[in-house]
């Protein structure tokens, strides 16, 4: 898939879905919310792939323990990565749409995914870190 079929692929998905996106540049903007706990996400469409980051609404005021549980979270997952961009929280996975063929399906499962890391780590993540 070119960059521009990924791109109308996930603005199809959110607008399917009730979520009201921007697009600022190469990046798609929106955000999610599970409960009480809200994040955005940005999405980069790019040829064959979509990269999403999700950022937590909050910094590391203590960053040996906001890496630590970077650490235990890339421990556990199987797919994408945690990380601190700064003081803030960010997990990062990528949704590989090269065969267009069930694309739909892996770019909802890989914001699904998404989903579930940012609600499991919230609560450790919140120790370490100040909204």
């Amino acid at each position: 898939m070119q960059e521009d079929e990924c791109r109308r692929l996930l603005e199809a998905l959110l607008r399917d879905s009730g979520v009201q996106w921007e697009q600022s540049g190469e990046w798609t903007r929106f955000r999610f919310r599970e409960g009480a706990m809200v994040w955005e996400l940005a999405c980069r469409c790019r040829q064959g792939e979509v990269l999403v980051y999700s950022r937590y609404p909050m910094a590391a005021y203590d960053r040996a323990a906001a890496l630590s549980m970077c650490s235990e979270a890339n421990g556990a997952l199987t797919r994408g990565a945690m990380f601190l961009q700064g003081e803030t929280p960010v997990f990062r996975i990528r949704a590989d749409l090269g065969d267009p063929y069930g694309a739909r399906e892996r770019l909802a499962e890989t914001l699904e995914y998404s989903a579930a890391a940012m609600a499991r780590y919230w609560g450790g993540f919140q120790k370490a870190c100040r909204a």
